[in-house]
């Protein structure tokens, strides 16, 4: 009974040993460790090229009206004593004060600003709202935007994105009475380009996590790299592609197959193809909807040597292909920073 007792002893101390081992032998394929970076929003314009969380914070405006009512009094001083009124109003009548009561209203404006969230050309943006504190009953407004958003003017352009722009817009807030677990939202981007646009006049935060995905089929692409190679193709499908650069780019063609055939078969490529035929646009713009920029050519045929260089020189620099979804339709597009000297190859210099 004895040995008994002992042998079942050991044969548990032998197993508790053991354990270490065996837990070990299913790590040998550990999940890899994914990096969480925190990021602090402080400009109102911010772009984010990095996975994580992104946090915003605006406390209470007390400090700031405080401010603002020190630099009206200072105002005050300065017109009761003579002293820089005409600079300040504008007109030899009036009063610092009433100067000051404008520019205060002015400032007291709520200022809407976004995190700018740009991935690489085969990735698309997924947002994820963990908290936000935006009160309707104040003015606070956030919205998640399907592309970016400048000046009234939209990536990719509207008549070239498959959603209408009130699919690629939702707005939203919330209120101090509301609990605060329903505030998750989740988003995810149609391209490697996706904004979050908030407007917080009083007191409010927001914890936004950002993460990028992998797409086999990418079609617009907004551009970060200042010098790199990009695929464009329709698929064989009936849609508008777009790559557009937010700086002055020198843009040429590694290879080509745009059209049917009597146009592939021609000895040399057309930069002067007219619509409506498939085409491949190479021009540029003030603003960010590529339909309204300027042409400085459009290119149809098929060669696969590289193609002369051409400079553009304007706030965004364009390339988009037009497909009428009868062609498979393919380009490789060189695209670069324009610097001073490449002013001798410029086809198109927009206006300031």
């Amino acid at each position: 009974m004895k040995l008994v007792v002992y042998l079942y002893l050991s044969m548990i101390v032998l197993g508790v040993q053991a354990w270490p081992s065996v837990k070990r032998s299913f790590e040998l394929f550990p999940n890899p460790a994914v990096p969480h970076n925190v990021h602090t929003v402080s400009d109102c314009m911010h772009v984010a090229s990095e996975a994580g969380d992104y946090i915003f914070k605006k406390l209470n405006p007390l400090s700031s009206a405080l401010n603002r009512e020190a630099a009206l009094l200072e105002l005050e001083a300065a017109a009761a004593a003579g002293v820089g009124v005409g600079v300040g109003v504008g007109v030899g009548e009036g009063t610092g004060a009433g100067t000051g009561t404008g520019a205060d209203v002015q400032e007291l404006q709520p200022e809407v600003c976004g995190l700018y969230v740009i991935g690489e050309p085969d990735t698309i943006v997924e947002i994820t709202m963990k908290h936000y504190d935006a009160n309707c009953e104040t003015g606070a407004l956030m919205a998640f935007v399907d592309g970016w958003e400048l000046n009234g003017e939209y990536f990719p352009g509207i008549k070239d994105h498959h959603r209408p722009l009130e699919e690629r817009v939702y707005e939203f807030c919330n209120n101090y009475r509301q609990p605060r677990v329903s505030n998750k939202k989740f988003f995810r981007s149609s391209q490697n380009a996706a904004l979050l646009q908030y407007r917080i006049p009083a007191r409010g935060s927001f914890v936004a996590n950002v993460r990028f995905h992998k797409i086999s089929q990418p079609c617009n692409v907004l551009v970060q790299d200042t010098a790199a190679m990009y695929k464009m193709t329709n698929f064989g499908q009936a849609r508008n592609c777009t790559i557009s650069a937010l700086f002055p780019a020198v843009v040429s063609l590694a290879s080509l197959r745009i059209g049917g055939k009597s146009v592939r078969a021609q000895s040399k490529v057309n930069y002067d193809c007219q619509m409506p035929s498939d085409r491949l646009e190479i021009g540029g713009s003030s603003g960010l909807d590529s339909i309204g920029m300027e042409h400085a050519s459009a290119v149809c045929g098929s060669s696969s040597e590289l193609g002369p260089e051409q400079a553009i020189f304007c706030g965004v620099s364009t390339v988009r292909l037009v497909s009428s979804g009868r062609f498979q339709n393919q380009a490789a597009i060189v695209l670069r920073k324009a610097e001073d000297q490449d002013l001798d190859i410029a086809t198109l210099i927009c206006a300031l």
